[in-house]
């Protein structure tokens, strides 16, 4: 692991890099993913502008005058759990651990948020841009 804090400009500069630098991104149609999406950690938002399957910017604590087409929320220790090298079952993808909080109604996972068609229609570009996460934070990629 790091020593760089989950969500610290460093860290989204260090995420931004693994992205930008993934060949998986860029095949596959990946490089067709346009959809901008925000994650929330606790209290603090975070917006992706996404480019052609590459992270244009982060933009922390979004307004009123930027938009998005769907989004991620959890808890500071959601977040940790899912950016382990080795995350606990059902914090080591989006739709498991939304499954746990939409359906089962449990605590301590991610949710999705926004427009479901579009979360759908981008999931493998927007699920391997959610894994680079962990990549990014356990010192892999870039």
């Amino acid at each position: 692991m790091n020593d760089t804090e989950l969500a610290s400009h460093e860290w989204w500069e260090r995420y931004k890099e693994t992205v930008n630098d993934d060949p998986e991104m860029r095949v596959r149609g990946h490089d067709k993913f346009d959809e901008d999406f925000y994650v929330e950690i606790g209290d603090e938002r975070f917006l992706i502008r996404m480019d052609g399957g590459r992270v244009r910017d982060v933009i922390p604590n979004p307004g009123l005058n930027h938009r998005w087409a769907f989004g991620i929320e959890g808890s500071r220790e959601a977040w940790n759990e899912f950016v382990r090298e080795m995350p606990p079952p059902f914090n080591h993808e989006i739709v498991a651990s939304h499954y746990r909080t939409a359906v089962r109604g449990e605590d301590g996972h991610l949710r999705l948020t926004g427009d479901n068609e579009k979360i759908f229609q981008n999931l493998r570009p927007f699920q391997r841009a959610l894994d680079l996460m962990r990549v990014a934070h356990n010192g892999g990629g870039g």
